[in-house]
Protein backbone atom coordinates (compact mmCIF):
# COMPACT_ATOMS: atom_id res chain seq x y z
CA UNK A 1 0.00 0.00 0.00
CA UNK A 2 1.63 3.15 -1.03
CA UNK A 3 1.50 6.69 1.24
CA UNK A 4 -0.68 7.90 -1.27
CA UNK A 5 -3.34 5.20 -1.65
CA UNK A 6 -3.38 5.71 2.00
CA UNK A 7 -4.00 9.46 2.03
CA UNK A 8 -6.56 9.20 -0.57
CA UNK A 9 -8.45 6.44 0.99
CA UNK A 10 -8.95 7.00 4.70
CA UNK A 11 -11.08 5.08 5.62
CA UNK A 12 -9.14 1.88 4.07
CA UNK A 13 -6.09 3.36 5.91
CA UNK A 14 -3.67 0.05 7.08
CA UNK A 15 -4.43 -0.08 10.62
CA UNK A 16 -0.55 -0.12 10.97
CA UNK A 17 -0.54 3.84 10.44
CA UNK A 18 -2.66 4.11 13.58
CA UNK A 19 -0.20 2.37 15.44
CA UNK A 20 2.28 4.95 14.06
CA UNK A 21 0.52 7.71 15.14
CA UNK A 22 -0.26 6.70 18.80
CA UNK A 23 3.34 5.05 19.40
CA UNK A 24 4.69 8.65 18.14
CA UNK A 25 2.40 10.90 19.94
CA UNK A 26 2.99 8.42 23.18
CA UNK A 27 6.86 8.97 22.87
CA UNK A 28 6.04 12.27 22.15
CA UNK A 29 5.43 12.75 25.92
CA UNK A 30 8.29 11.07 27.02
CA UNK A 31 10.87 12.37 24.69
CA UNK A 32 9.94 15.86 26.20
CA UNK A 33 10.64 14.79 29.91
CA UNK A 34 13.39 12.59 29.25
CA UNK A 35 15.27 12.67 25.66
CA UNK A 36 15.13 15.84 24.10
CA UNK A 37 14.21 17.58 27.61
CA UNK A 38 17.31 16.61 29.49
CA UNK A 39 19.77 19.21 28.33
CA UNK A 40 17.56 22.03 30.07
CA UNK A 41 18.65 20.00 32.80
CA UNK A 42 21.96 20.03 32.94
CA UNK A 43 23.26 23.62 34.19
CA UNK A 44 20.14 23.76 36.60
CA UNK A 45 21.00 20.37 38.31
CA UNK A 46 24.76 21.35 38.56
CA UNK A 47 23.87 24.65 40.32
CA UNK A 48 21.71 22.73 42.46
CA UNK A 49 24.15 20.64 43.85
CA UNK A 50 27.67 22.26 43.24
CA UNK A 51 28.71 20.25 40.74
CA UNK A 52 31.40 20.99 38.00
CA UNK A 53 30.70 20.18 34.04
CA UNK A 54 32.62 17.24 34.07
CA UNK A 55 30.71 15.74 37.08
CA UNK A 56 27.03 16.65 35.75
CA UNK A 57 28.31 15.58 32.34
CA UNK A 58 28.98 11.72 34.20
CA UNK A 59 25.61 11.84 35.27
CA UNK A 60 23.42 12.43 32.36
CA UNK A 61 26.11 10.48 30.37
CA UNK A 62 25.65 7.64 32.74
CA UNK A 63 21.56 7.75 32.01
CA UNK A 64 22.30 7.83 28.54
CA UNK A 65 24.60 5.23 28.01
CA UNK A 66 22.11 2.72 30.15
CA UNK A 67 20.52 1.47 27.10
CA UNK A 68 23.69 -0.26 26.32
CA UNK A 69 23.89 -2.03 29.37
CA UNK A 70 20.57 -2.79 29.78
CA UNK A 71 19.91 -3.13 25.81
CA UNK A 72 20.11 -7.26 25.37
CA UNK A 73 17.45 -7.36 28.62
CA UNK A 74 15.55 -5.01 27.18
CA UNK A 75 15.20 -6.11 24.00
CA UNK A 76 14.20 -9.61 25.12
CA UNK A 77 11.39 -8.53 27.30
CA UNK A 78 9.98 -6.71 24.38
CA UNK A 79 10.76 -9.61 21.95
CA UNK A 80 8.71 -11.79 24.56
CA UNK A 81 6.13 -9.56 26.30
CA UNK A 82 5.43 -7.23 23.60
CA UNK A 83 5.42 -3.53 22.88
CA UNK A 84 2.24 -3.28 24.92
CA UNK A 85 3.17 -4.77 28.57
CA UNK A 86 6.44 -3.37 28.22
CA UNK A 87 5.34 0.51 27.65
CA UNK A 88 2.63 -0.25 30.56
CA UNK A 89 5.53 -0.39 33.17
CA UNK A 90 7.97 1.81 31.55
CA UNK A 91 5.48 4.51 31.78
CA UNK A 92 4.89 3.78 35.35
CA UNK A 93 8.84 3.29 36.37
CA UNK A 94 9.24 6.85 34.52
CA UNK A 95 6.24 8.83 35.94
CA UNK A 96 6.95 7.48 39.70
CA UNK A 97 10.30 8.44 38.59
CA UNK A 98 10.18 12.16 38.46
CA UNK A 99 7.84 12.43 41.48
CA UNK A 100 10.63 10.88 43.41
CA UNK A 101 13.38 12.96 41.53
CA UNK A 102 12.03 16.33 42.94
CA UNK A 103 12.47 14.70 46.43
CA UNK A 104 16.59 13.91 46.13
CA UNK A 105 18.35 14.97 48.92
CA UNK A 106 21.65 14.83 47.29
CA UNK A 107 23.08 14.28 43.91
CA UNK A 108 23.28 10.45 45.31
CA UNK A 109 19.75 10.12 45.36
CA UNK A 110 19.06 12.26 42.23
CA UNK A 111 22.13 10.01 39.96
CA UNK A 112 20.02 6.48 41.42
CA UNK A 113 16.46 8.01 41.01
CA UNK A 114 17.26 8.97 37.42
CA UNK A 115 19.19 5.92 36.09
CA UNK A 116 17.25 3.26 38.12
CA UNK A 117 13.71 4.32 37.38
CA UNK A 118 13.16 7.30 34.99
CA UNK A 119 16.45 5.71 32.45
CA UNK A 120 15.15 1.99 32.79
CA UNK A 121 11.59 3.01 32.03
CA UNK A 122 11.90 5.18 29.33
CA UNK A 123 14.34 2.59 27.41
CA UNK A 124 12.13 -0.38 28.44
CA UNK A 125 8.62 1.03 27.69
CA UNK A 126 9.33 3.66 25.00
CA UNK A 127 13.04 3.28 22.62
CA UNK A 128 12.48 -0.52 22.67
CA UNK A 129 9.08 -1.07 22.60
CA UNK A 130 7.93 1.91 19.89
CA UNK A 131 10.24 0.72 17.67
CA UNK A 132 9.28 -2.85 17.97
CA UNK A 133 5.92 -1.62 17.33
CA UNK A 134 6.38 0.12 14.05
CA UNK A 135 8.94 -2.57 13.11
CA UNK A 136 6.14 -5.55 13.77
CA UNK A 137 3.75 -3.70 11.17
CA UNK A 138 5.28 -2.60 8.43
CA UNK A 139 8.13 -3.80 5.82
CA UNK A 140 8.44 -2.13 2.43
CA UNK A 141 7.41 1.20 4.11
CA UNK A 142 9.97 0.07 7.37
CA UNK A 143 11.70 3.59 7.17
CA UNK A 144 9.42 5.92 6.33
CA UNK A 145 6.74 4.48 8.94
CA UNK A 146 9.70 4.53 11.52
CA UNK A 147 10.56 8.14 10.44
CA UNK A 148 6.78 9.48 10.89
CA UNK A 149 7.01 7.78 14.31
CA UNK A 150 9.90 9.93 14.85
CA UNK A 151 8.23 13.27 13.11
CA UNK A 152 5.12 12.60 15.58
CA UNK A 153 7.87 12.41 18.47
CA UNK A 154 9.56 14.76 17.91
CA UNK A 155 6.45 17.36 17.17
CA UNK A 156 5.39 17.83 20.47
CA UNK A 157 8.96 18.26 22.24
CA UNK A 158 9.70 20.93 19.33
CA UNK A 159 7.08 22.91 21.18
CA UNK A 160 7.59 21.68 24.78
CA UNK A 161 10.81 21.92 25.67
CA UNK A 162 11.55 26.02 25.73
CA UNK A 163 8.50 25.62 28.06
CA UNK A 164 10.16 22.98 30.22
CA UNK A 165 12.85 25.17 30.30
CA UNK A 166 10.75 28.49 31.35
CA UNK A 167 9.14 26.30 34.36
CA UNK A 168 12.37 25.06 35.74
CA UNK A 169 13.59 28.93 35.35
CA UNK A 170 10.10 30.22 36.88
CA UNK A 171 9.54 27.43 39.67
CA UNK A 172 12.64 25.20 39.28
CA UNK A 173 13.42 22.20 38.15
CA UNK A 174 11.75 20.04 41.25
CA UNK A 175 8.37 21.15 40.68
CA UNK A 176 8.80 20.67 37.26
CA UNK A 177 9.93 17.20 37.75
CA UNK A 178 6.63 16.61 40.05
CA UNK A 179 4.62 17.82 36.88
CA UNK A 180 6.21 15.78 34.38
CA UNK A 181 5.86 12.07 35.62
CA UNK A 182 1.78 13.53 36.90
CA UNK A 183 1.20 14.41 33.31
CA UNK A 184 3.44 11.03 31.93
CA UNK A 185 0.95 8.61 33.96
CA UNK A 186 -2.47 10.45 33.77
CA UNK A 187 -2.08 10.71 29.67
CA UNK A 188 -0.05 7.70 28.88
CA UNK A 189 -1.24 4.72 30.79
CA UNK A 190 -4.86 4.74 29.25
CA UNK A 191 -3.48 5.06 25.74
CA UNK A 192 -1.17 2.47 26.81
CA UNK A 193 -4.30 -0.29 26.48
CA UNK A 194 -4.87 0.59 22.30
CA UNK A 195 -1.70 -0.38 21.49
CA UNK A 196 -2.32 -3.28 19.06
CA UNK A 197 1.24 -5.34 19.14
CA UNK A 198 1.18 -6.84 15.94
CA UNK A 199 -0.71 -6.82 12.07
CA UNK A 200 -1.16 -11.07 13.37
CA UNK A 201 -3.25 -9.99 16.79
CA UNK A 202 -6.25 -8.19 14.75
CA UNK A 203 -5.68 -11.07 11.96
CA UNK A 204 -3.94 -8.93 8.92
CA UNK A 205 -0.92 -8.90 7.30
CA UNK A 206 2.06 -6.59 7.52
CA UNK A 207 2.01 -3.69 5.34
CA UNK A 208 -1.52 -4.36 4.86
CA UNK A 209 -1.07 -6.75 2.17
CA UNK A 210 -4.22 -9.15 1.68
CA UNK A 211 -2.32 -12.46 2.20
CA UNK A 212 1.31 -12.81 3.23
CA UNK A 213 4.46 -11.60 1.03
CA UNK A 214 5.13 -14.24 -2.17
CA UNK A 215 8.56 -14.64 -3.25
CA UNK A 216 8.38 -12.35 -6.02
CA UNK A 217 9.50 -8.78 -5.65
CA UNK A 218 7.23 -5.60 -5.50
CA UNK A 219 7.71 -3.09 -7.29
CA UNK A 220 8.25 0.16 -5.32
CA UNK A 221 6.50 3.83 -5.41
CA UNK A 222 7.10 5.49 -8.72
CA UNK A 223 9.30 3.07 -9.93
CA UNK A 224 12.02 3.21 -8.16
CA UNK A 225 13.89 -0.50 -8.99
CA UNK A 226 12.34 -2.69 -6.68
CA UNK A 227 11.61 -3.62 -3.05
CA UNK A 228 12.60 -7.25 -2.17
CA UNK A 229 9.44 -8.41 -0.38
CA UNK A 230 10.72 -12.32 0.32
CA UNK A 231 13.19 -11.01 2.38
CA UNK A 232 10.02 -9.77 5.01
CA UNK A 233 9.97 -13.54 5.55
CA UNK A 234 13.44 -14.01 6.48
CA UNK A 235 14.10 -14.11 10.03
CA UNK A 236 17.40 -14.30 12.01
CA UNK A 237 18.30 -15.62 15.36
CA UNK A 238 20.41 -13.20 17.33
CA UNK A 239 23.63 -15.83 16.92
CA UNK A 240 22.98 -16.18 13.25
CA UNK A 241 22.53 -12.47 12.77
CA UNK A 242 26.09 -12.06 14.79
CA UNK A 243 27.76 -14.29 12.63
CA UNK A 244 27.40 -12.17 9.65
CA UNK A 245 29.93 -9.37 8.92
CA UNK A 246 26.91 -7.08 8.09
CA UNK A 247 26.11 -7.01 11.89
CA UNK A 248 29.06 -6.15 12.85
CA UNK A 249 29.66 -3.45 10.23
CA UNK A 250 25.84 -1.98 10.77
CA UNK A 251 26.46 -2.10 14.81
CA UNK A 252 30.39 0.21 13.65
CA UNK A 253 28.56 2.69 11.91
CA UNK A 254 25.71 3.08 14.79
CA UNK A 255 28.12 3.38 17.14
CA UNK A 256 30.19 6.37 15.57
CA UNK A 257 27.23 8.00 14.93
CA UNK A 258 25.45 7.80 18.37
CA UNK A 259 29.16 8.62 19.91
CA UNK A 260 29.82 11.53 18.02
CA UNK A 261 25.97 12.86 18.79
CA UNK A 262 25.47 11.84 22.46
CA UNK A 263 29.20 13.51 23.35
CA UNK A 264 27.91 16.92 21.97
CA UNK A 265 24.15 17.01 22.58
CA UNK A 266 24.33 16.78 25.92
CA UNK A 267 26.44 19.95 26.13
CA UNK A 268 24.29 21.76 23.10
CA UNK A 269 22.99 24.61 25.40
CA UNK A 270 26.29 24.67 27.24
CA UNK A 271 28.07 25.04 23.40
CA UNK A 272 25.58 27.48 22.44
CA UNK A 273 25.82 29.95 25.29
CA UNK A 274 29.90 29.77 24.78
CA UNK A 275 29.51 30.70 21.37
CA UNK A 276 27.57 33.91 22.65
CA UNK A 277 24.04 33.35 22.81
CA UNK A 278 22.31 33.46 26.31
CA UNK A 279 20.94 30.59 28.27
CA UNK A 280 16.74 31.01 26.93
CA UNK A 281 18.05 31.94 23.90
CA UNK A 282 19.94 28.66 23.53
CA UNK A 283 17.23 26.50 24.80
CA UNK A 284 14.28 27.95 22.14
CA UNK A 285 17.28 27.42 19.25
CA UNK A 286 17.26 23.65 20.59
CA UNK A 287 13.31 23.93 20.83
CA UNK A 288 13.43 24.92 16.96
CA UNK A 289 16.24 22.19 16.16
CA UNK A 290 13.32 19.42 17.50
CA UNK A 291 10.59 21.35 14.98
CA UNK A 292 12.91 21.46 12.31
CA UNK A 293 13.83 17.76 12.58
CA UNK A 294 10.05 16.67 11.57
CA UNK A 295 9.89 17.37 8.21
CA UNK A 296 13.14 16.07 7.58
CA UNK A 297 12.70 12.76 9.24
CA UNK A 298 9.74 12.35 6.84
CA UNK A 299 12.13 13.09 4.23
CA UNK A 300 14.69 11.32 5.04
CA UNK A 301 12.81 8.24 5.74
CA UNK A 302 10.96 8.31 1.77
CA UNK A 303 14.46 8.44 0.73
CA UNK A 304 15.87 5.31 2.53
CA UNK A 305 12.53 3.15 1.79
CA UNK A 306 13.22 4.47 -2.22
CA UNK A 307 17.45 4.26 -2.21
CA UNK A 308 19.79 1.87 -0.24
CA UNK A 309 19.58 2.79 3.65
CA UNK A 310 23.32 2.80 4.13
CA UNK A 311 23.95 5.30 1.57
CA UNK A 312 20.92 7.60 2.89
CA UNK A 313 22.71 6.97 6.71
CA UNK A 314 25.93 7.53 4.74
CA UNK A 315 25.18 11.03 3.45
CA UNK A 316 23.31 11.76 6.93
CA UNK A 317 26.20 11.29 8.63
CA UNK A 318 28.26 13.53 6.40
CA UNK A 319 25.63 16.27 6.73
CA UNK A 320 26.52 15.74 10.76
CA UNK A 321 30.27 16.33 10.27
CA UNK A 322 29.83 19.57 8.87
CA UNK A 323 27.71 20.44 11.07
CA UNK A 324 30.13 20.25 14.29
CA UNK A 325 32.63 21.67 12.19
CA UNK A 326 30.98 24.70 12.13
CA UNK A 327 30.58 24.53 15.77
CA UNK A 328 34.24 24.29 15.99
CA UNK A 329 35.14 27.04 13.92
CA UNK A 330 35.72 30.21 16.42
CA UNK A 331 33.34 32.04 15.13
CA UNK A 332 31.16 34.12 17.24
CA UNK A 333 28.19 34.70 15.28
CA UNK A 334 24.30 33.93 14.77
CA UNK A 335 25.11 32.22 11.06
CA UNK A 336 26.94 29.30 11.92
CA UNK A 337 24.63 28.40 14.82
CA UNK A 338 21.59 28.29 12.30
CA UNK A 339 23.69 26.92 10.15
CA UNK A 340 24.38 23.90 12.66
CA UNK A 341 20.59 23.97 13.41
CA UNK A 342 19.47 22.56 9.91
CA UNK A 343 23.04 20.33 9.01
CA UNK A 344 22.77 18.71 12.47
CA UNK A 345 18.59 18.02 12.18
CA UNK A 346 18.96 16.25 8.65
CA UNK A 347 21.58 13.99 10.22
CA UNK A 348 19.40 13.30 13.68
CA UNK A 349 16.50 13.02 11.12
CA UNK A 350 18.35 9.40 10.08
CA UNK A 351 17.91 7.76 13.48
CA UNK A 352 14.81 5.96 12.64
CA UNK A 353 16.30 4.55 8.92
CA UNK A 354 19.38 3.77 11.26
CA UNK A 355 16.72 0.95 12.81
CA UNK A 356 15.09 0.19 9.74
CA UNK A 357 17.89 -0.96 8.58
CA UNK A 358 18.39 -3.43 11.01
CA UNK A 359 14.55 -4.61 11.05
CA UNK A 360 15.10 -4.93 7.28
CA UNK A 361 18.35 -7.24 7.02
CA UNK A 362 17.42 -9.36 10.37
CA UNK A 363 13.71 -9.28 10.78
CA UNK A 364 11.19 -8.27 13.73
CA UNK A 365 11.24 -11.52 15.59
CA UNK A 366 14.77 -10.88 17.57
CA UNK A 367 14.54 -7.07 16.46
CA UNK A 368 14.59 -5.81 19.94
CA UNK A 369 17.43 -8.36 21.69
CA UNK A 370 19.31 -7.03 18.29
CA UNK A 371 18.90 -3.60 18.63
CA UNK A 372 19.46 -4.30 22.16
CA UNK A 373 23.11 -5.91 21.34
CA UNK A 374 23.83 -2.61 19.12
CA UNK A 375 23.11 -0.54 21.86
CA UNK A 376 25.29 -2.30 24.17
CA UNK A 377 27.87 -1.76 21.84
CA UNK A 378 27.60 1.67 22.23
CA UNK A 379 27.84 1.65 25.82
CA UNK A 380 31.65 2.82 26.40
CA UNK A 381 31.81 5.36 23.96
CA UNK A 382 28.13 6.95 24.88
CA UNK A 383 29.21 6.51 28.34
CA UNK A 384 32.63 8.13 28.03
CA UNK A 385 32.33 10.97 25.29
CA UNK A 386 30.16 13.09 27.32
CA UNK A 387 32.25 12.97 30.14
CA UNK A 388 35.54 13.89 28.16
CA UNK A 389 33.86 16.89 26.69
CA UNK A 390 32.65 18.07 30.38
CA UNK A 391 36.14 16.96 31.14
CA UNK A 392 37.68 19.32 28.91
CA UNK A 393 35.76 22.27 29.36
CA UNK A 394 36.46 22.10 32.81
CA UNK A 395 39.92 22.79 32.07
CA UNK A 396 40.42 24.60 29.10
CA UNK A 397 37.08 26.28 29.34
CA UNK A 398 35.97 26.13 25.65
CA UNK A 399 35.04 22.78 23.42
CA UNK A 400 37.14 23.10 20.59
CA UNK A 401 38.93 20.56 20.85
CA UNK A 402 36.29 18.28 21.23
CA UNK A 403 34.36 19.73 18.94
CA UNK A 404 36.82 18.49 16.17
CA UNK A 405 37.60 15.05 17.55
CA UNK A 406 33.78 14.15 17.32
CA UNK A 407 33.60 15.81 13.95
CA UNK A 408 36.08 13.35 12.96
CA UNK A 409 33.71 10.38 14.51
CA UNK A 410 31.57 11.54 12.55
CA UNK A 411 32.91 11.52 9.43
CA UNK A 412 34.23 7.89 10.08
CA UNK A 413 30.65 6.80 10.67
CA UNK A 414 29.76 8.32 7.59
CA UNK A 415 32.22 6.39 5.33
CA UNK A 416 31.15 3.11 7.30
CA UNK A 417 27.22 3.34 6.59
CA UNK A 418 28.69 3.39 3.14
CA UNK A 419 30.60 -0.25 3.19
CA UNK A 420 27.68 -1.57 5.24
CA UNK A 421 26.22 -4.51 2.91
CA UNK A 422 22.69 -6.71 2.89
CA UNK A 423 23.24 -9.97 4.65
CA UNK A 424 23.78 -12.61 1.90
CA UNK A 425 20.88 -14.66 1.32
CA UNK A 426 20.94 -17.64 3.31
CA UNK A 427 18.36 -20.05 5.08
CA UNK A 428 18.74 -19.09 8.80
CA UNK A 429 18.43 -21.82 11.44
CA UNK A 430 14.69 -21.40 12.64
CA UNK A 431 13.90 -18.30 15.05
CA UNK A 432 11.36 -19.14 17.99
CA UNK A 433 8.25 -16.62 17.58
CA UNK A 434 7.50 -14.34 19.52
CA UNK A 435 4.45 -13.62 18.01
CA UNK A 436 1.86 -15.37 20.20
CA UNK A 437 3.68 -13.33 23.50
CA UNK A 438 2.83 -9.93 21.65
CA UNK A 439 -0.82 -10.73 20.29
Amino acid sequence: MSLSAVLQRPRQMYYGWRMVGLGGFISSLNKTAVNKGFPVFVLPVEEAFGLNRASVSLLFSLARAESGFTGPLDGWLVDRLGPRTTLFFGVLLVGVGFVLLALSPNVWVFGLVYMGAITMGSNLGFSYSMSALINNWFYRQKALAMSSYQAIDSLIPALLVPVVALSIGIWGWRSTSVVLGIVLMVIIIPLAFRIKNSPESMGLAVDGDPSAATDKPRPSAKGHGTVPAARAGEEYSVGDAMRTPAFWVMTSATTLRLVAKGAVMLHIIPILVSKGVSEQSAATIFGGMLFISVPLYLAVGWLADRHPKNRVMAVTCASGTVSFALLALPIQSIWPVLLFVLLFSVADASAPSNWALLGEYFGTKTFSQLRGYVQMATFPGVLLAPVFVGWWYDHHQNYTVPLWIFTGVFALGSITFLVTRRPRRRAPRPVESGRQARV
